[in-house]
């Protein structure tokens, strides 16, 4: 049995041009910060789960629904519901009442796969105030230990993996919040996203490793790490109200599953896409493996190799590319001169296809966007959930 417990509390959120927001998230113990997205809910197949919810907002009840998961219950019975004292839908499961109220919620999950958890009260409003996360619910038989039990839905499935990485897709009006922030009512119909998050976090801040001093509320990163040949898990999921075609820049994935269910009923249904659309409140699991040209000497590029002063990237004196066409190999740059790819890594963009969302504010480069980074060799504790 595993028992978790959250508490909901509120903070302010960093974007890369400087903005501070203020926003209401979940933290994974009584004494650390509200974080955005939730802390990862990582969990078994067939093995229950409590999860207990701690509220100290002030005035606003909170609860917890868990898409996907059936029964889930409260004090021995189904989780049902609230509405006001003029019958109005507070809430679409029993909520946690203000300052300082407790609630659990118990569940066994029946399938794996990638879910979201949520606020269910009001939640055209805390949903796109932070409270939200994602539940990975294991197979029965996963074993880290064994590659043909490593798998995202379990053994036979055809979704094994090396490394794991979980993509959350959000939104967010700073109207809205500074509106919740200042107890002034807020329009629903007008919410018009200024910024659009993975993780969180705005690029280029999502390409920074998880956990980093200077975000303390948005703690994961959205780099992808791995290396040639590898099969790498991206588990994505929309959390936020909007669609977002997302697309790993010059490689299709391989679709394995949908909403938790896997992509296999007597045939293979799980097929290669150039991008996904992730549809609000849902999810995807998805395995890309990069075996492009250029990760051994005896295996050239076949281009024309540019002259030295076409070697420049940036402004001068930045970097610049060390002229060989092998990924590891790396050969002299100018004294003086710094390189960024320390170690002969590959680059690729991960992004969302819609120009605008990938701004902060309007402004470009940002929001949803990061990278795929392929290296020579990497630590195997690099791409791994909790």
């Amino acid at each position: 049995m595993a028992t978790i417990d959250l508490w909901v509390k509120d903070g302010y959120l960093s974007t890369p041009d400087g903005n501070s927001i203020y926003f209401w998230g979940f933290s994974a113990s009584p004494d650390g910060r509200a974080q955005v997205p939730g802390p990862h809910l990582v969990v078994r197949q067939g093995e229950q789960v409590t999860v207990n919810l701690m509220n100290t907002l002030p005035l606003e009840p909170v609860s917890i629904v868990f898409p996907g998961q059936w029964p889930v219950s409260v004090d021995g019975r189904l989780a049902r519901p609230q509405y006001d004292q003029a019958g109005n839908l507070v809430s679409f499961a029993d909520h946690a009442p203000p300052d300082r109220g407790v609630i659990s919620y118990t569940f066994t999950p029946e399938r794996p796969g990638t879910f979201l958890y949520e606020s269910g009260t009001h939640p055209h409003k805390q949903v796109p105030m932070g409270l939200y996360g994602a539940l990975v619910v294991r197979p029965a038989d996963y074993d880290p230990g064994d590659p043909a039990h490593k798998t995202a839905y379990g053994f036979g499935t055809d979704t094994e993996f090396d490394r794991e990485y979980l993509l959350i897709t959000g939104e967010i009006d700073p109207e809205l919040n500074n509106a919740v922030g200042e107890g002034r009512p807020y329009p629903v119909p007008r919410f018009r996203p200024r910024y659009w998050t993975l993780n969180g976090r705005c690029a280029p801040d999502t390409m920074l490793p998880d956990r980093v001093p200077h975000l303390p509320h948005q703690p994961y990163g959205s780099m992808v790490m791995g290396q040639p040949g590898e099969k790498i898990l991206i588990r994505l999921a929309g959390a936020g109200v909007d669609n977002h075609p997302v697309h790993p820049h010059g490689n299709h994935v391989r679709v394995v599953g949908a909403d938790g269910r896997l992509l296999r009923g007597g045939t293979d249904l799980s097929g290669r896409r150039f991008t996904v659309l992730v549809g609000a409140g849902q999810t995807w699991d998805l395995v890309f493996s990069w075996t492009g040209l250029g990760f051994t000497p005896e295996n050239p590029i076949p281009t024309v190799l540019p002259n030295r002063r076409n070697l420049g990237v940036g402004d001068a004196g930045w970097t610049m590319w060390s002229g060989s066409p092998y990924l590891g190999q790396k050969g002299d740059i100018p004294v003086g001169v710094v390189s960024f790819n320390e170690f002969g890594e590959y680059y690729f963009m991960l992004h969302a296809h819609e120009e605008h969302k990938i701004t902060n504010w309007g402004e470009f480069p940002g929001g949803m966007m990061s990278m795929v980074a392929i290296y020579p060799s990497l630590s195997p504790a690099v791409g791994t959930l909790p």
